[in-house]
């Protein structure tokens, strides 16, 4: 039986387990909140910044996709619409002006990638994932929307991949990494591999952990790219590994924390054929 396998039967019986079910949505009430005193972009077209924290107050001025404001203070309002629920703050923008703005307006979390400003929003716990824009030019040029559970605002990573590694190479590849709340455990760090070509267009390719433990049961992962080698590690039974030629390995290790003994590895071949990455099990 593979390490997948066997983690998908574990899963099922943790999940089924009436015991347990008192422990699943712990996330339901949860609010993406943002940080006082942080600056973020503006991830919502024509946003209306407010004299107060309410929809029908007076309109101070206009903010368009990427504009930056400094959250000043966060209001005890909450206001939700399309199922998502968030706090009003009191921001000011670049130019010094200062009112009230939905958080639902907010990215979470943004970066640069070749040129292009890339947003991220979480959806919330009704919606559940996340969404990312691509601007150009203070202009919304495309979005993606991926479906990975209930996000936390906690963890947001973005990391520079090997595009060159590849042929045909993609124009840029990353990783974007961000925490996922879990049924059985207070969570997850959950990377995905997206590529972004000429015109701004975003693929999502494949997920993967890097970790994730619910005693005695954790595992772990490693990624090796073509021009990378994994080196052996004796004190966990792991093996060399030399990367291959337009693939990504996907190396994961199960093990019991109780037990020293316990090494079970699996390996996942994330194949690039010009447009994505097609995965196969060994």
């Amino acid at each position: 039986m593979s390490f997948y396998t066997k983690t998908v039967s574990y899963l099922f019986v943790l999940f089924c387990s009436p015991g347990l079910l008192i422990a699943q949505g712990h996330w339901g009430d949860y609010i993406p909140v943002k940080e006082v005193k942080s600056t973020y972009r503006i991830f919502g077209d024509k946003v209306n910044l407010r004299e107060d924290a309410n929809t029908k107050s007076k309109i101070v001025t206009s903010l368009k996709a990427g504009d930056k404001v400094q959250i000043l203070e966060k209001a005890n309002i909450l206001f939700e619409q399309n199922q998502l629920k968030e706090n009003w703050y009191k921001v000011k923008t670049n130019g010094g002006t200062i009112g009230y703005l939905w958080g639902g307006l907010i990215a979470d979390y943004s970066f640069t990638d070749s040129n292009y400003e890339i947003l991220c929003k979480n959806l919330g716990p009704k919606l559940t994932g996340l969404e990312l824009r691509v601007l150009s030019k203070d202009k919304i040029i495309s979005s993606l929307k991926i479906e990975d559970g209930p996000v936390s605002n906690e963890g947001w990573g973005y990391k520079k991949l090997k595009e060159k590694d590849f042929s045909p190479s993609p124009q840029s590849l990353f990783s974007l990494k961000y925490f996922v709340f879990s049924e059985i455990e207070y969570g997850y760090n959950q990377q995905i591999i997206i590529s972004l070509s000429k015109d701004g267009t975003l693929t999502n390719h494949f997920s993967w952990l890097e970790g994730s433990c619910d005693p005695p049961a954790c595992m772990e992962s490693w990624l090796v790219f073509p021009s990378e080698t994994l080196k052996k590690d004796d004190s966990i039974k792991r093996v060399e590994t030399k990367g291959q030629k337009n693939t990504i390995i996907e190396i994961s290790r199960s093990y019991d924390i109780d037990d020293p003994k316990s090494n079970d590895y699996f390996k996942k071949l994330h194949i690039w054929n010009g447009k994505t990455f097609q995965t196969k099990e060994e």
